[in-house]
């Protein structure tokens, strides 16, 4: 449920001098970094060989199941429509966000190639440029932030109106979030372009008619490549490859979900409101400290196949950095953060970081719940 009175205004965020001295020393130590290691802020070599790594294992599993090897043993088939599955969000983590960023390459041409990505695993670039881009303005700002809306099927803050639903949200969210691709690759983006007329608080939006080309097209290849060439040319069953192809969707969805549900609905966020006049009192950098948790940050593995996002403080600061530079940025970040007696939150651990999202589910189940309104450095 979107609150008319904060989606309708322009919200700007006004920090005063003395809030303006850490963002500005944040970039020149980031700026200095870049320079003196003459390396560019965009994709590197290892962004390269990544990229290829998707293409190619993308390639190797459709193969696989196109082969027909496995259409006699159902959940051999089911693995392998799984491990396409994680394929999928491993191009929209690593190679489709950053692209969108505008983060991969400097040509901006070279991101708009590699953001239909986005299409070609089941959604919609432009679309996710539109809503992406309403959750990184204004992060965790009730009305505005597109990841807050779910239309009273959860209650993500104070703001939501509750609902007798929600008392057992804790516990029937998770298995919501299993549809989040499902739902993305059948519904959402089709909702977006024909049903809903708003993205934050932008009202009345008139998509251009190749847009609505670009997504009929962008579903065809996807439901193509994935569900319907299978059922054609395979000799299993058609109903269990449309079974396989639903798997595909559930525990990668769960997965990518939670990735990114963890980074800002946590016990321990704040969810600021704007003044009368639409203004937040604060920088938006001091903003996104108190609304974003890193995790798992010292994990070479698991930031290499999450694409950075749980580095996350850093990206919402500086999203036009592609993901490769997070671990030494943030290292710039949390020295800044000392230097200038500003909190930096992260968990150590995934598991941390589940859990706190689990706690705040938990407390905003309550219809009285209240959270913070503003952080540490207000």
């Amino acid at each position: 449920m979107i609150k008319a009175t904060t989606s309708a205004k322009r919200v700007r965020f006004k920090g005063n001098p003395r809030k303006e001295l850490f963002i500005q020393d944040l970039r020149k130590r980031v700026s200095n970094y870049f320079s003196e290691n003459n390396i560019s802020p965009y994709a590197n070599t290892e962004m390269y060989l990544k990229t290829v790594f998707a293409i190619v294992t993308w390639l190797a599993t459709w193969s696989w199941i196109m082969s027909d090897t496995l259409s006699d043993k159902p959940l051999a088939l089911y693995m392998v429509y799984l491990l396409l599955g994680y394929i999928h969000i491993f191009i929209a983590f690593n190679i489709m966000h950053d692209a969108t960023h505008n983060a991969y390459s400097s040509n901006k041409t070279v991101n708009k190639i590699l953001g239909y990505s986005m299409d070609f695993i089941g959604g919609n670039q432009y679309l996710f440029r539109r809503m992406h881009g309403a959750h990184h303005g204004y992060v965790n700002i009730h009305g505005i932030d597109v990841t807050l809306e779910t239309h009273g099927l959860f209650r993500f803050t104070p703001d939501e109106p509750w609902l007798p639903r929600h008392k057992y949200q804790h516990y029937y969210t998770f298995l919501l979030y299993a549809m989040a691709m499902l739902q993305w690759a059948t519904i959402k983006d089709f909702k977006w372009f024909f049903v809903e007329s708003h993205i934050g608080n932008q009202k009345n939006i008139k998509h251009p008619l190749k847009e609505y080309i670009i997504l009929f097209i962008g579903k065809a290849i996807f439901y193509s490549l994935t569900l319907i060439l299978p059922i054609i040319f395979l000799s299993a069953p058609w109903y269990v490859i449309l079974g396989a192809w639903v798997f595909m969707h559930i525990l990668p969805g769960l997965t990518f979900a939670l990735i990114f549900q963890v980074t800002h609905v946590y016990d321990g966020t704040t969810y600021p409101l704007p003044d009368e006049d639409g203004n937040i009192d604060n920088n938006y950098a001091l903003h996104v400290l108190e609304t974003t948790a890193d995790f798992s940050r010292e994990s070479r593995l698991g930031s290499w196949l999450m694409g950075g996002i749980n580095i996350h403080v850093i990206h919402h600061i500086l999203p036009q950095v592609c993901h490769v530079h997070y671990p030494a940025l943030t290292k710039i970040l949390k020295e800044t953060c000392d230097d200038h007696g500003i909190e930096y939150q992260e968990n150590k651990t995934f598991w941390q970081a589940l859990k706190k999202h689990y706690q705040i589910l938990k407390h905003l189940s309550a219809p009285d719940a209240t959270v913070p309104r503003i952080g540490k450095s207000a």
